[in-house]
């Protein structure tokens, strides 16, 4: 009880910090390390009963996600064309992961929110009762059982998930199909694949290694992929129990790494994440590795451009799968204001209709059952979605800042091609961190 007075209080400390520096266009507080052990009730069906009297009732809707602003004051609209005693406001601020656990921390929780059940912080609050228990809810029945599981924290669920994000191989179906080139369905297929654009004079991967946190989002998926059960290994390690250097699979790894770099642009530690999106739109390379989020970006930049997005291969094509976070998922503070009006939005915007227009214009899969996927460039990732072959991005346990460690070490790497000094730094990134 101790320890989890003691985080609270550095949280406090903490949101203090945030409205200081909010105006000033400081970076992002670091989330404060999980833990604690106290759960909240779980919540009940929305009630049919209207406001007493037909009275008006108000609810804040803070989104986390600016680019969907748009889309949910459409749905908002329509919400309340069927609701008129709710009127809803959505609220998007910068930096909303802060201001929301500055407003949480201090009982004054919007009513319903997003998140993201892979955040540290979110994990913190669930666990310390300021989150209500979804688990078993009427709100979860058609969620995807693969992403619900993913999704959970402590074995429950604290947010409705609504959409997931995901990693993938965009690449060029006109140079494909020019060099006759089928879709890899190994690690080794791939190489393969590198080797014949090469040889036709065709840059195979454009990289974007002046990126330090693009590479960490690189690393992080592939080591989930390649790497068998990385997370509990890396566990031992952050607890003290073990090292690096004792597990035979990271150097291989870290030479893959460093070896996939012959297939880039000649000064890919000089590229942006951004330059890197213009050359491939443009069609200066076959393939890249990033995000879903990228296409919109890339149809923007060359609404022409022919490509799609393939999975990352595994070392055995039965074992790929993707690498998944909840991008969008919807909960309700256990202290929140109009309880009755909340869950009645959010059992709207957990409906597959809704659902299904959210996912349309965010182009993300769907977490729900029952919605298609209509952004046919990532067809194959949905597929392994919807198939529960999926698995969390492993990041989500570890303490703050590690990740960004991983991304800056990783970085120094390439640079060197100093593959052991690589491995030691890993193991004082990770070695002992749970402990300290």
């Amino acid at each position: 009880m101790r320890a989890a007075q003691k985080w609270t209080a550095g949280v406090l400390a903490l949101s203090l910090g945030v409205v200081a520096g909010c105006s000033g266009g400081s970076s992002p507080a670091e989330a404060p390390k999980a833990g604690g052990e106290s759960a909240s009730k779980q919540v009940a069906a929305p009630s049919t009963t209207p406001a007493a009297g037909g009275k008006q009732v108000k609810i804040e809707y803070f989104q986390m996600k600016s680019e969907m602003v748009d889309t949910v004051n459409g749905l908002i609209k329509d919400f309340q064309s069927k609701n008129p005693n709710i009127t809803v406001e959505q609220n998007n601020v910068p930096n909303p992961e802060n201001i929301w656990m500055m407003r949480v921390s201090t009982d004054d929780a919007p009513p319903i929110f997003t998140h993201y059940p892979h955040n540290p912080v979110f994990q913190q609050m669930a666990k310390d009762g300021r989150v209500v228990d979804m688990t078993g809810t009427p709100f979860m029945a058609n969620v995807q059982p693969a992403i619900a599981d993913v999704s959970k924290i402590n074995g429950k669920n604290y947010a409705v998930p609504i959409a997931v994000a995901t990693l993938g191989v965009h690449y060029n179906v006109d140079i494909f199909n020019k060099l006759g080139l089928k879709i890899p369905q190994t690690y080794d297929e791939l190489i393969q694949t590198a080797e014949k654009i090469k040889a036709a004079g065709i840059t195979p991967i454009y990289f974007y290694d002046k990126d330090w946190n693009a590479i960490r989002q690189e690393v992080v998926s592939k080591m989930g992929l390649m790497l068998p059960d990385v997370e509990n290994f890396l566990d031992s390690v952050m607890k003290g129990k073990a090292h690096i250097t004792d597990n035979p699979n990271f150097k291989p790894f870290a030479q893959k790494l460093y070896d996939l770099r012959k297939y880039a642009q000649k000064d890919n530690l000089g590229t942006g994440y951004d330059d890197a999106l213009r050359e491939f739109a443009n069609g200066k390379a076959a393939m890249l590795y990033t995000g879903i989020w990228a296409v919109k970006t890339i149809k923007q930049s060359n609404p022409n451009l022919n490509f799609a997005m393939f999975p990352l291969p595994a070392e055995k094509a039965e074992n790929t799968k993707a690498q998944v976070s909840v991008d969008t998922a919807i909960g309700l503070p256990a202290k929140g204001k109009n309880q009755d009006e909340a869950k009645k939005f959010l059992e709207y915007m957990s409906s597959k209709e809704v659902v299904q227009k959210y996912v349309d214009a965010g182009g993300y899969p769907a977490a729900i059952q029952g919605v298609t996927n209509n952004t046919k460039e990532i067809n194959s990732l949905n597929d392994l979605i919807v198939a529960g072959k999926v698995f969390p991005t492993i990041e989500r346990v570890w303490p703050t800042g590690v990740n960004g460690d991983v991304g800056k070490a990783t970085q120094e790497m390439l640079a060197t091609g100093d593959i052991d000094g690589y491995l030691k730094k890993l193991d004082t990134i990770f070695y002992n961190k749970l402990n300290q």
